[in-house]
Parts: structure tokens; sequence; C-alpha cells
């Protein structure tokens, strides 16, 4: 520090004295078109003047310089970080990119598996369908009463109806069968009987066997089921037998033993 202190003043020193030098030389240089000399004082006074003005330049010139130094120093230090930023941000988007692909190509196999799932599972409501639509003429009056629209939906095309909804309406048709095929359900119904329909109960036994007896009494017989429905026999003696189940059933009469006749292969024949 001590000798940058000397340096500048033996610089400064330096100065006054070239200075004093160019005073002594104007003081000796007499005026153009003259020969006065011309005052020294004055032109010492200028050149201080002028060497303090480039001085202060000098000073005010780096000042500014050192200023935008700095602000250049924090641009790059800001620009650097975004910079880096930015990579981050890019690393950052590669790596779910990658993660994307990676989903992407685990959807793609849930789909194929799920699509595969589908066609099978379309496969069997399909053949199950086809099964119930075979079934269709056992069903009697009171067991389509369950479930009218599925069984009007089973009939027809399934081909344009979500699967979701086929499948619902075999679930519908199939317990409103299994259903009625386990119990002993009594319906009235009309049976036609020497050109003329006669209104009659019914006692089912299940989807395998049933009889039949008119009001009166006058009007009995019997059925079982076959491949392609109901085969009804009539046979007025089983009239009594048919109304003394038909009212143990109803609870209208104490328990008790009826004879009725069933047929071996009833049930379609199976």
């Amino acid at each position: 520090m001590v000798g940058s202190r000397l340096r500048k003043g033996g610089f400064a020193l330096a100065a006054l004295a070239s200075l004093g030098a160019i005073g002594l030389e104007a003081q000796e240089a007499p005026k153009a078109g003259g020969t006065d000399p011309v005052p020294p004082a004055a032109v010492l006074q200028e050149k201080v003047r002028e060497w303090v003005r480039v001085q202060k330049l000098r000073g005010e010139e780096g000042a500014r310089w050192e200023e935008q130094k700095r602000e250049l120093a924090g641009l790059n230090a800001l620009r650097r970080r975004e910079i880096e930023q930015i990579d981050e941000l890019i690393t950052a988007a590669g790596r779910r990119l990658e993660e994307a692909a990676g989903q992407r190509e685990e959807l793609r196999g849930e789909q194929a598996s799920l699509r595969a799932a589908r066609a099978k599972l379309a496969g069997r409501i399909g053949a199950l369908e086809e099964a119930l639509r075979a079934r269709l003429p056992l069903f009697p009056p009171s067991l389509r009463d369950k479930v009218p629209d599925a069984i009007v939906r089973l009939e027809g095309s399934a081909a344009d109806r979500p699967l979701q909804d086929r499948y619902r309406d075999v679930v519908a048709v199939l317990g409103a069968a299994g259903e009625f095929a386990r119990s002993l359900t009594v319906a009235e119904e009309l049976r036609e009987v020497d050109g003329q329909n006669v209104q009659v109960e019914v006692l089912y036994l299940g989807l395998a066997q049933a009889w039949y007896v008119g009001r009166g009494g006058k009007v009995a017989g019997s059925g079982r089921a076959g491949a392609a429905g109901w085969i009804w026999t009539e046979d007025r003696r089983l009239a009594g037998e048919v109304r003394s189940a038909i009212d143990i059933h109803r609870k209208q009469r104490s328990p008790g033993y009826v004879r009725l006749p069933f047929e071996a292969n009833a049930g379609g024949g199976q």
C-alpha cells in the first residue's frame, strides 16, 4: 500500500513538474504575431484544469465500468442459474417421459388383457343366451311375468347391445328360473278344452311337472316339460287330488298325502 501511494505521489509530482516545464516554455514562447510572452500562471492553471478534468473523466469512466462489470457479472450469474434450471427441467422432463413411456406400455398390456378377458366373457354370455333361448318355451306365463323385459331382450338380437346389459339380463333370467325351478307355484291360466278356453289353476313342480284343475273340477290333467315346450294331457280323474294339493299349498287345508302322477322322464326328456 505504501509503495502504491509513493508511486501515485511520484506520478503526481512528475505530472506537476511536466506542467511546470510546459508553463515555463509557454512563458518563454512569444505570442503569435507579437513579441510579448504569455503569462505563465494562466497557462499553468489551464493545464492543471485540463489535467484534473481528464483525471475526473477517467475516474468516472472507471467507476461506470466497475458498476457495469458488476451488473454483467450478476446477469451472467442469473443466466447461468437459468441455464441450470432449464437443464434440470430437461432432465426431469426426460425422466417423466421415460416413466410415461413405461406406463403407456403397461397400459397397452392391460388393455390387451382386458380385451382378451372381454372377448372370453362375451363368448360365455353368448353361450348362456343361446342355452336360455332354447329353454324359453318351458317358461310358463307366471315365470315370464317375473322378468318380462329381460326375456323380451333375450329373445331379440343382442349383437348391438352393451355387454354389461346382456350380462344383467342373463343373470336376471337365470335367477328367476332357478327360483321357480326350486319351488311349487300355483298359477291361473287359460287351457283350451273342447275348442273353448277354460280358466284353470296349475300347480307347477318347478319346470319338470305340472297338474291343472278347473274351478268346477270338470277339467283336469297333467303336463310335463318337453324339448319344445310343455306337453299337456287331459285326465279328469286327477281333479280331486290336484284340488287337494293346491288347497294344501295355499294352506287352505290341513297337510296330508296327495297322489299325483309323475313321469320319470319329465324335464325336457333329459
